[in-house]
């Protein structure tokens, strides 16, 4: 091998552990998990909604508890994968972490309109398949920023989704297995792959 070719090499090696550590930040296996324990307390939530509150006032509530989960889940993925960075001395807001935030944020955002118009069109069964398959859409996109079992989830929440949306009546249960067992179950598996 000349010193050329040495030194390409080089500047590869160095190109592989730049970006396996940006992508090492971007999730920390634990935001996984609590956004999962975070999902299944709302649908538990939801549950309860759907057998105490009268039916007029249902949707306002169930749309209040979507919220209080979003944040949640995203405040809780913020936290532990700012913990992850500092653990690791590395930088938390990265071009590599911007990528990854708008290349989620676009499918987010249209299916966050998309299920604004179902509801307003009545067809509520239809917005956990909904959710689902953009959330699905959302992590496949942004995938080529992160570890590559953010593919898998995405994968998963997408197929999900599509059977969520044939099944209207078992919506809420899919859901609960999208976000919340999918969710702990690929945040362990990373957590214990990576951070440990």
């Amino acid at each position: 091998m000349s010193e050329l070719d040495q030194h390409l090499q080089n500047i590869n090696d160095i190109r592989t552990m730049m970006e396996r550590s940006s992508k090492m930040l971007s999730l920390s296996g634990l935001s996984g998990v609590s956004a999962g324990v975070v999902a299944i307390a709302g649908v538990l939530f939801a549950q309860w909604v759907h057998t105490r509150v009268p039916p007029e006032d249902v949707v306002m509530y169930i749309i209040l508890d979507a919220l209080v989960v979003l944040v949640l889940g995203v405040g809780m993925a913020a936290v532990f994968s700012l913990r992850m960075a500092r653990k690791k001395g590395l930088p938390v807001w990265t071009p590599t972490s911007r990528f990854l935030i708008v290349d989620l944020a676009i499918p987010l955002g249209a299916g966050g309109l998309f299920c604004i118009a179902l509801l307003q069109h009545g067809n509520v069964p239809l917005i956990p398949g909904t959710m689902l398959v953009f959330y699905g859409l959302a992590l496949i996109n942004g995938s080529k920023y992160a570890l590559k079992e953010i593919r898998y989830l995405g994968i998963t929440e997408l197929m999900l989704g599509c059977i969520a949306i044939f099944l209207p009546g078992e919506g809420l249960n899919i859901w609960a297995l999208g976000f919340g067992m999918m969710h702990i179950l690929y945040g362990s598996l990373m957590y214990f792959r990576y951070e440990r």
